[in-house]
């Protein structure tokens, strides 16, 4: 591709700040280029110096403070002799310097002069990685959170367990690592195992890593649902007693948690408090989606817990332990998140008034949570937010079941009508057909680029598209694999 030297800023720049004036001349960045900052923005200013292989000390990059500009805010200012960001905050002087870093990379260092005005339009501008279906290594998912954060998304979602392996550590529970953190592989005949635990190190050296990137983590485990591999190691809290087995297929089990033993929410109020000892940031997923009512149907202990409850249905006690599971995560200093089917078998028990709700399923369970008063995170699989997915119909194309292309990601709208504005959206790439880091980078870029910039400062689908030559040459400066085919 030909290189970006004699392009404006406004010309390159996705997202798109809020406000860019294009000015003559460039200001070149080299290894004697000196950086120095404010006492608050002294984190954001080593990174810059590391990422952009410069030297800390003079102010050829200077990072200033200004009190007076909203959270996330910044001012950029590029002149031939010197480079300005200011900001209240650190998040704010992080974002003005990745908006710097993009420049840098697609100018290869001989930045055009301008001046920039910038905020975000959204509060949760986030993406999913599910380790629990592959496991992805540590260093793949720090280099995925370091390109997300520097399109300024600042939320990842880790979806840690499901039916196929459970990837967090436990002290009280040990049996987690040794049973169901690994499964058989059904398509061979030799007992081959696969998958790990991500260890306690692993974690924290992941959350240290997207702070120093102001990105929260955000941990799901499954419950009541997606729950074989541990109930592959812990039988007793299945309605059945087992035996359970972690699942080598993919799909949706009947294997549940037991509504109605009481020892399924001591099981759960253990973990939540390890998870919560574990991760630091504010918000604990916990699932709810794709949950059979089956085994509850025919569980005597169930059965009796809805008469407690006066429940009419075996699909009610989902809300039953939603409302519980809620209460643990709220008990420990944390937020509790759903995905849109908690908002289901709510006739008698109604949801906690500050679980958040994911709207997977389409618009329609935003819009319903939105019309409840819950805060909602929009993530559609019919709107081009679930990465997994093909990028064109075709037979010859890599990917799952869907098709989310690059047009209908760059026309994604997070806010739908009738709708109070929602915290923001995500997208989602779930693991079941990814079977490599390679690939999940090809499945992810350039979709989660321009998926970023639908929630920074969405502009006309056009002309992010037009863009696409600058991301790829991105992609090959940041040493990732992308999608280059067809956007519809």
């Amino acid at each position: 591709m030909q290189n970006q030297f004699n392009k404006t800023a406004s010309e390159v720049l996705l997202p798109m700040p809020k406000r860019v004036i294009d000015r003559e001349g460039a200001f070149r960045i080299h290894q004697t280029t000196s950086i120095a900052s404010d006492p608050l923005f002294c984190e954001v200013a080593d990174l810059a110096a590391q990422l952009l292989d410069c030297k800390r000390g003079g102010e050829d990059i200077l990072f200033k403070l200004n009190d007076q500009l909203e959270q996330e805010s910044y001012l950029l200012s590029v002149s031939k002799k010197q480079i300005v960001i200011t900001a209240s905050d650190s998040c704010g002087a992080f974002r003005g310097f990745s908006t710097l870093r993009r420049l840098a990379l697609t100018m290869d260092n001989l930045i055009s002069c301008c001046t920039i005005e910038d905020s975000a339009d959204f509060t949760w501008r986030g993406f999913m990685i599910d380790s629990s279906r592959h496991y992805f290594s540590i260093d793949f998912i720090k280099k995925i959170i370091d390109i997300a954060s520097l399109f300024h998304l600042n939320r990842f979602h880790w979806h840690l367990t499901d039916d196929q392996g459970w990837r967090i550590p436990s002290k009280k529970w040990p049996k987690l690592q040794t049973i169901s953190a690994r499964r058989r592989e059904i398509q061979y005949m030799d007992n081959t195992y696969y998958g790990r635990i991500y260890t306690r190190e692993e974690i924290l050296e992941v959350q240290k890593y997207a702070h120093q990137r102001h990105m929260l983590v955000i941990p799901e485990f499954d419950t009541p649902g997606h729950v074989s591999a541990l109930l592959a190691a812990y039988p007793e809290f299945g309605c059945t007693s087992g035996p359970y087995e972690v699942q080598g297929r993919w799909g949706i089990f009947d294997e549940v948690l037991c509504a109605g033993n009481e020892n399924t929410l001591t099981l759960l109020n253990s973990i939540i408090e390890e998870i919560a000892e574990l991760f630091t940031d504010p918000y604990i997923h916990i699932g709810g989606d794709e949950c059979p009512h089956t085994a509850w149907d025919h569980c005597p202990k169930c059965q009796e817990k809805m008469k407690q409850l006066g429940l009419t249905e075996s699909r009610q006690l989902q809300s039953y332990l939603t409302k519980e599971v809620s209460r643990m995560v709220q008990k420990v200093g944390k937020r509790p998140i759903g995905w849109d089917e908690v908002l289901e078998g709510t006739e008698t028990l109604s949801l906690p008034e500050n679980l958040i709700v994911m709207s997977w399923r389409g618009t329609e369970g935003g819009l319903e949570a939105s019309k409840r008063g819950h805060e909602v995170i929009m993530c559609p699989n019919t709107e081009g937010c679930y990465f997994d997915y093909k990028h064109i119909d075709s037979e010859e194309e890599i990917g799952n079941l869907g098709v989310s292309t690059l047009k209908q990601v760059a026309s994604f709208n997070p806010w739908p009508p009738q709708m109070e504005k929602p915290l923001g959206a995500q997208a989602n790439l779930w693991s079941e057909k990814v079977t490599s880091s390679r690939l999940a980078e090809y499945l992810l870029m350039p979709r989660l680029m321009l998926f970023a910039e639908r929630l920074w400062n969405p502009q006309n689908p056009q002309d992010s598209l037009r863009k696409l030559p600058i991301l790829h040459h991105l992609c090959d400066r940041l040493q990732v694999l992308c999608y280059r085919g067809p956007i519809e």
